[in-house]
């Protein structure tokens, strides 16, 4: 009987013992467990007002990327091959591409054509539609223009330096570097287009891309007639196994040689470039300071007579 009710009193604490902590804790341990379920739940980001954008970002960007896929879509392949030559030999090999190009000089060109229309319809009535069509030529010419102003700029730069950069390369050689840590030394010492352009090829080998292909990627990029002459000779002694310092001597002396040329060409030039602002400008004004004294005196004396 002693067992049944000490039996008895146990379970009725236990039940006491749950009931309370059920009253007491019951409700703070389901906001946990729902607090956890909660947590759980990925809140979905709802899309930004479009409205709150500015009118660049909801108009004009969108609207440019759609138009450069049209140019892309309808400009032929080989057009967008010439292009491509020319922005590399520009040095904007990154930052632009043939669609953008293209859209620019359409955009530049309808530009252009509305000016004007708006601003000199009234002065150009009797010309017809010729000044409209010639101010859409130009600006569609404009940017190509400048892009291929800075290109041949660029590649004048590469031609000034390419003998100082042999040079640099011969020296490093015969002091017994190989080719490729002479390369990189006199990419370090230089600065411009054609150090940046061995500096990227020498990024190109080490990335697993052969020399060879490196090189002729400068020659494309480049587009210079020395340079194509340099890296031809330089492929063909790897190819032949020939001696790289010999080449190397030969490329120096032979573009130091047609440096010297170009000066001395140059030189020559300036006379003739000369003569006409001379004709044009300095000619008058000797002619009046000379002749004018003379010339008053002279009306002077016909007003005595």
């Amino acid at each position: 009987m002693e067992y049944i009710i000490i039996t008895s009193v146990f379970i009725t604490s236990i039940l006491v013992f749950y009931a309370l902590f059920y009253i007491f804790f019951q409700s703070r341990i389901n906001l946990a467990r729902r607090m956890e379920e909660l947590s759980k739940i990925q809140v979905k980001e709802e899309p930004e007002d479009d409205l709150v954008k500015p009118f660049s970002e909801r108009i004009i960007k969108p609207g440019y990327a759609r138009f450069i896929k049209l140019i892309n879509k309808v400009t032929p392949h080989s057009i967008k091959k010439k292009y491509e030559v020319l922005i590399s030999q520009a040095g904007y090999v990154g930052r632009y591409s043939p669609s953008n190009i293209i859209s620019m000089q359409v955009m530049s060109g309808i530009l252009l054509a509305s000016g004007a229309y708006l601003i000199g319809s009234p002065y150009l009535v009797e010309y017809g539609v010729f000044p409209y069509v010639f101010a859409l030529f130009l600006g569609f010419y404009f940017p190509y223009s400048i892009i291929n102003s800075n290109g041949l700029k660029r590649q004048k730069l590469v031609q000034r330096k390419l003998p100082d950069l042999l040079d640099l390369l011969f020296i490093s050689v015969e002091a017994g570097l190989g080719f490729d840590m002479a390369l990189k030394r006199a990419t370090e010492k230089m600065q411009g287009p054609l150090s940046d352009e061995f500096d990227r090829a020498l990024h190109e080998m080490s990335s697993g891309r052969s020399r060879q292909d490196a090189f002729r990627g400068i020659i494309t990029r480049t587009g210079v007639e020395d340079v194509n002459t340099f890296l031809t000779a330089v492929i063909q002694s790897e190819l032949l196994g020939t001696n790289i310092a010999n080449t190397l001597r030969v490329q120096s002396n032979e573009m130091r040689q047609k440096r010297r040329q170009r000066a001395e060409e140059i030189a020559m030039k300036i006379p003739v470039k000369m003569l006409f602002p001379l004709v044009i400008f300095m000619l008058p004004a000797l002619f009046i300071v000379i002749l004018g004294p003379a010339g008053i005196n002279m009306m002077e004396s016909l007003g005595n007579m």
